[in-house]
């Protein structure tokens, strides 16, 4: 009864392996965020979502470099799922609104805004890419008023 328990459990384990569990399929994805004058976005999070899909992103926090590096995110039954990287596809890529609020002596508070506006919505963002076959640096435009 102990070889059979022992087959199980390498046949379990071999189902887990080729249905992907524990495997990273996804491409290592990072890249840079910049300014049209060169100068980095030092603070954000960038986000890939995978066209006409709700359920599969890749997003990255954007460091004092403007660098980032993606985790992929899938919504499902089970919650949100991560794993480093992203999947090929094509992506509308998006920038969380980066800003900074201040309070002013009269205890209102004002917003600044640093990016465009557009880049931060999913249906404005003029941004797009196609992993793996494009470059994956962006230079974007500062808020205007």
């Amino acid at each position: 009864m102990r070889i059979n328990y022992q087959i199980f459990l390498c046949f379990l384990f071999s189902v887990f392996c080729l249905t992907g569990c524990g495997v990273n399929s996804n491409l290592p994805v990072s890249g840079k965020v910049t300014f049209e004058n060169g100068s980095p976005l030092t603070s954000g999070e960038i986000i890939f979502a995978l066209e006409n899909s709700d359920d599969y992103f890749a997003k990255g926090k954007i460091n004092n470099d403007g660098t980032y590096t993606l985790v992929e995110q899938v919504v499902g039954k089970r919650g949100i799922a991560c794993k480093s990287g992203c999947q090929k596809g094509k992506f509308k890529v998006f920038i969380a609104s980066t800003s900074t609020t201040q309070i002013l002596p009269n205890g209102a508070t004002q917003t600044t805004h640093i990016i465009d506006q557009n880049y931060a919505d999913k249906t404005k963002t003029p941004l797009k890419i196609t992993v793996p076959e494009n470059n994956y640096d962006f230079k974007i435009s500062a808020y205007k008023k």
